[in-house]
């Protein structure tokens, strides 16, 4: 076709006669080139898009195959030709057990994992299958008028939005979602301590809380972040990294619930800010539960010194808040893979009491809250091991590039958490 379309455009350089049969011979022949040009970029995509499919067909073969393998490994499993999974009950012994040695919740393990394999079979699958027919589509579409084809909108642009602090690689990458290994402790701090610390006093016993300062974060980097979302097209590799993420995702949700809600909503795509559990994050994390708690002693030891210096003779109120802390979820595999290195604040009020004819020490009683923000994304250059396949940092960032997945914003705050001493 491209042999043709030089011919064609040969003849028509050889056409010097401005006779009005010829004009319209050679306007003729123009319009003849440019259907043809048409033609072949048509053809031209659909080659791609077939060779991409084939690619992708043979990716699925080589999951079937690896599913049947599964099943003949384990003789109590049968694999049926729908796809559905049973298991040999007649093979059961006694005591809970199996003739071969299992036991009835381990021949359950090996049946769901199974399904789980084919599963993520059929659903890579019908990827394949809805990304050539997309492709058919786009390819039998004409363009509705001459000229280049419109371009498409530019998407929104998230690097100056609210995100998360520099988060270095665990013996992994960004925050060791989804693989193994331990944090580091690099971490980028925002500006936020503006207005931090012990603020005026109030006579009595209540005090509004201040609130945090708005958390700030300085933008994507070569070392964090993904740059502007669907940035390009995705690629078939794309949508199977999609697919066994997906399938990740659900399999860790009954070990860390966290850490499986935070994936499936990036790879869901809607880039909408994501509520954390800050009291499950206290309750699992004693670094968390221990240094915030630590930074409402310091600023109720603070406001006993004030109070003293002025004088008080009755109960003064303080409102107060802390700077924007760094802090990582090192005791805590749920969260170390749901979050990473994240950023810990505190507001709050501390009451101080003066001596009494009963009792000679100032005291005080503090209410305090915890927040905690984060950016969702991924910076690192390591792998996770999902169904026989690595599934590396960089290929989980790319969804987000290619327009599939998309980071987001994590934000929360715990209920009111209180306290008392005496000095």
């Amino acid at each position: 076709m491209a042999d043709l379309e030089d011919e064609a455009q040969l003849a028509l350089a050889r056409l010097v006669s401005e006779a009005p049969s010829v004009d319209a011979a050679r306007d003729a022949l123009g319009c003849c080139s440019t259907s043809h040009g048409e033609l072949l970029k048509q053809v031209s995509s659909l080659g791609r898009a077939t060779s991409e499919a084939c690619d992708g067909v043979a990716v699925v073969e080589k999951k079937v195959v690896a599913c049947q393998d599964y099943a003949a490994d384990h003789p109590l499993l049968t694999l049926h030709p729908d796809g559905t999974v049973s298991t040999n009950a007649e093979a059961a012994g006694g005591s809970g057990g199996t003739a071969s040695g299992l036991t009835a919740g381990q021949l359950q393990e090996q049946a769901n994992e199974l399904e789980m394999m084919v599963s993520a079979t059929l659903l890579y699958a019908n990827e394949v299958d809805g990304s050539f027919a997309n492709n058919l589509t786009a390819s039998a579409t004409p363009n509705p008028q001459p000229g280049p084809s419109p371009a498409p909108p530019v998407p929104p642009d998230h690097s100056s939005s609210p995100t998360r602090p520099s988060r270095g690689s665990p013996d992994t990458s960004r925050s060791g979602r989804l693989r193994d290994g331990g944090p580091d402790d690099s971490e980028g701090d925002g500006d936020n301590d503006s207005s931090t610390g012990l603020g005026q006093p109030v006579p009595g016993e209540h005090a509004d809380m201040p609130g945090v300062d708005p958390w700030q974060y300085p933008g994507d980097s070569p070392g964090e972040g993904s740059g502007q979302h669907g940035q390009r097209n995705p690629t078939m590799h794309d949508y199977a990294v999609h697919e066994l993420a997906a399938t990740a995702a659900e399999a860790c949700a009954p070990a860390w619930p966290d850490a499986s809600a935070n994936l499936r909503h990036y790879l869901e795509n809607t880039g909408t800010p994501q509520g954390v559990d800050v009291d499950g994050m206290l309750h699992d994390i004693p670094s968390l539960h221990d240094g915030s708690q630590a930074d409402a002693e310091v600023m109720a030891g603070k406001a006993v010194e004030d109070a003293q210096a002025s004088g008080a003779t009755g109960p003064v109120t303080y409102p107060f808040n802390t700077p924007w802390t760094p802090e990582g979820p090192d005791d805590s595999e749920n969260w170390f893979y749901a979050t990473g290195n994240y950023q810990y604040a505190t507001d709050g009020t501390v009451t101080v009491y003066p001596p009494t004819d009963d009792n000679s020490e100032w005291t005080y009683t503090y209410d305090y809250r915890v927040h905690m923000a984060d950016r969702y994304n991924w910076d690192g250059n390591k792998s996770t091991n999902i169904l026989g396949m690595n599934i590396t940092d960089a290929e989980l960032q790319e969804l987000h590039r290619a327009g599939i997945a998309q980071e987001y914003d994590l934000t929360g705050e715990s209920s009111v958490r209180s306290g008392r001493g005496s000095k």
